[in-house]
């Protein structure tokens, strides 16, 4: 911490917080290092008739006990005569009998002591006493104790050790305050703006150097201490990294903040990050801009003028309009993506954890947890593939309920961007499984979603549901057919890789759950009666691979003839000429819910016939090449989208000031207020900063003004002045 002149800043130690300085306002800075001050103005002289309580400090009006201290209080029998303080608190002026809601409005605009109602006086002593916290009290009650508050820290504290010594208290209870009221933006801004102040850091300190200060969402402008970081950073030109980028975003009143930054924060803010880090690898570097950096503080009470900082020639970087567009670019961009997510949130708040909401996110927005959830089940399928149903794979990832078809789109596209596919392929058109349907899981390579859904790969999926149904009509499944089956598909050489992979996914749901004859007619209904026949005596001769075909299978095959409009008698026939002499070895029988076998080396165990394996092979490569040209010309069914179409959902401007005005004049506007007045020259460089021409600008902000107000803005030429009488009528 840099050293002070006594005249400018205390020290006080915190306790469990670091030493924190507080700005004790001097007409005259000593400090080289410090801003310069200049002192507020009090109209009236004190007199001894007014006391202040300390922290903690009680004290009585009639039945009540005020607890907290931190006020004026005063016995004078003509209040006229002591202090000119509106929240001086006058123990021998009369308040009302009767209890008062302090929820009711009767407070002024301007609250004072004095001239309140009896009412009003007992609805301020009501809520003193009960240790000023009562959430849903009238604001008015809140600003006639702030005040008081202002009063000690800003004029007091001049020539007052004492009241030096109080404005430790003095932010703790603001802080305190804030925590209860903050969500009156008025109170808000003007109990930020007096933390600012009394908290100001020395200008020899590289405020960079730090992380940048915690923003909170109803922040309404941005802190002192960022503001002079950021002029620090373009005076040396240090780059602005990503989380001072995003303070920055998140704070400044004219950087548009849509709903996504207020419903999901946590979400915003890691994706601004990562998004502002591949944007700007380096860091933003400020250009030097005229506008020198001056804050003036504007007291609640309208009895005291406020303090101004002058901080030389540090520039506001905040008046340079093509900063804060990049950053409202990058905002915007963020919240964007973030904006399927925020409307889920807003309608299913106790759902923002589960499945349901995460899929709304981008993949590298979710849960540490689900990532390594995801890496262990990637590892584990790293060489083979898993088969569940779809609602355990809802449950292993925290499924609130059954996963619609948009959601497992978008479920399909997250496991992908993690190389795992999943089967049936939604993505490609197939069905949605429904709840208890198996689905198979499996890794992928990274170009493999490019590769599916070819009339090449759709014949043979469909050839692989014929055969399927019916390997397992016996109920059982032998490692022979198993082997068989996952050969077939290794022989396919027209396929690439990955849609042999994603076959053999397929496979395993079929498998386990084959299809029904009913469900593929529609799709045979096209063939010749001759392609009928191919496909019927491929299927009756991979009945046979097991070298036996039980009674169960022929009732299938029955079936499937009949599917086929064929006639029955073909099908012995058929049976007849793809018989070979039985396997004399033990039948190898496996549950349907066993795993699918790996292929084995033929070294041992099951000797498969490689005659009729070749005899087969053939037989397949002419089923699919038959079937590849029928459905050549089917249409591939269209993707639906995983969520709704964007709503360009805003949470609108944070301070819109003036109703209707556009962004530029308003970031003028809101600069024009951070000051009592203004030299021509001073307005001249932050008009050439926003790229503005400052008499249209004034024009404009004027006439905007006497439309709404019927006053202007701004008096006189030289220098500039600030209309103190339409402060209190906008949205400040």
């Amino acid at each position: 911490m840099a050293s002070t002149s006594s005249s400018d800043f205390f020290t006080i130690n915190l306790g469990v917080r670091p030493a924190r300085n507080y700005r004790i306002p001097s007409p005259a800075a000593q400090d080289t290092h410090a801003p310069s001050v200049s002192a507020p103005f009090e109209p009236a002289t004190r007199t001894v008739a007014a006391r202040w309580l300390k922290k903690d400090q009680p004290f009585s009006v009639g039945k009540f006990l005020i607890p907290g201290g931190l006020l004026y209080t005063t016995l004078c029998i003509d209040p006229h005569e002591t202090l000119c303080e509106p929240s001086l608190l006058n123990t021998l002026l009369k308040i009302s009998a009767e209890d008062v809601n302090t929820a009711s409005p009767l407070m002024t605009y301007w609250p004072n002591y004095i001239s309140m109602s009896t009412a009003a006086r007992r609805g301020y002593v009501q809520w003193l006493a009960g240790g000023r916290k009562e959430s849903g009290a009238d604001i008015g009650y809140v600003f006639l104790f702030f005040y008081g508050l202002e009063r000690r820290a800003l004029v007091d504290s001049i020539d007052d050790p004492d009241a030096a010594a109080d404005c430790a208290d003095i932010v703790n209870e603001v802080e305190r305050l804030l925590d209860i009221y903050g969500s009156n933006s008025s109170f808000r801004g003007y109990a930020e703006s007096f933390l600012d102040y009394l908290t100001c850091p020395a200008l020899e300190e590289k405020l960079y150097a730090e992380p940048p200060p915690a923003i909170s969402p109803m922040r309404a402008g941005l802190p002192m201490a960022l503001r002079i970081a950021l002029g620090q950073m373009a005076m040396d030109q240090h780059p602005v990294n990503a989380p001072w980028a995003l303070a920055w975003a998140l704070s400044d009143p004219d950087i548009t903040r849509r709903t996504p930054a207020i419903r999901c924060p946590e979400q915003l803010e890691r994706l601004f990050i990562s998004e502002f880090e591949r944007t700007y690898p380096d860091g933003i570097v400020l250009s030097l801009n005229k506008t020198r950096l001056q804050i003036s503080y504007r007291p609640a009470s309208k009895v005291i003028s406020g303090p101004a900082l002058d901080f030389g020639d540090l520039p506001d970087v905040t008046a340079n309009t093509f900063n804060r567009n990049k950053l409202q670019y990058l905002l915007d961009r963020c919240s964007s993506e973030l904006d399927a997510y925020s409307r889920f949130v807003g309608r299913y708040p106790e759902h923002a954890l589960h499945l349901e909401g995460l899929l709304q996110l981008p993949i590298s927005l979710w849960p540490s947890n689900i990532h390594d959830d995801l890496e262990s089940l990637k590892a584990r399928i790293e060489d083979d593939l898993e088969v569940m149903t779809l609602s355990e794979l809802g449950k292993r990832f925290n499924s609130a309920g059954v996963l619609s078809r948009p959601l497992l789109l978008a479920m399909a596209r997250a496991l992908e961007s993690w190389q795992i596919g999943i089967e049936p392929d939604v993505l490609a058109g197939s069905r949605t499984p429904k709840p208890n349907d198996y689905i198979a899981l499996f890794v992928t390579q990274p170009d493999d979603g490019a590769l599916r859904a070819t009339p090449a790969f759709n014949a043979a999926s469909l050839t692989l549901d014929l055969a399927s149904a019916v390997t397992v009509a016996d109920g059982r499944i032998t490692e022979d057919e198993v082997s068989l089956l996952l050969n077939q598909i290794d022989a396919w050489q027209h396929l690439s890789i990955a849609q042999r992979k994603r076959l053999k996914a397929h496979l395993g749901i079929q498998l386990q759950q084959p299809p029904g004859l009913a469900s593929l007619k529609s799709r045979l209904d096209v063939l010749t009666t001759e392609q009928r026949k191919t496909i019927a005596h491929f299927l009756s001769s991979l009945a046979q691979a097991d070298g036996t075909v039980s009674a169960e299978e022929v009732k299938l095959l029955e079936r499937v003839y009949k599917v086929l409009q064929l006639d029955s008698h073909s099908l012995y026939t058929d049976l007849h000429g793809a018989a070979t002499p039985r396997f004399t070895s033990t039948n190898f029988g496996v549950p349907l819910d066993t795993p699918i076998p790996t292929v084995r080396p033929q070294t041992g165990g099951v000797v498969l016939n490689l005659d009729r394996i070749a005899r087969l092979q053939r037989e397949t490569e002419e089923v699919s090449a038959l079937l590849a040209k029928v459905f050549a010309e089917e249409p591939e069914p269209e993707a639906q989208p995983a969520i709704p179409p964007t709503i360009n959902e805003t949470h609108g401007n944070p301070a819109a000031i003036i109703p209707g005005m556009d962004s530029d004049h308003l970031a003028f506007l809101r600069l024009l207020l951070s000051r009592p007045q203004w030299t021509r020259a001073e307005l001249e460089d932050a008009a050439s900063d926003m790229d503005l021409m400052l008499d249209g600008a004034l024009e404009h902000i004027n006439d905007q003004a006497f439309e709404y107000f019927d006053m202007p803005i701004t008096e006189g030429e030289e220098p500039v002045e600030i209309n103190t009488d339409i402060l209190e009528k906008l949205n400040l």
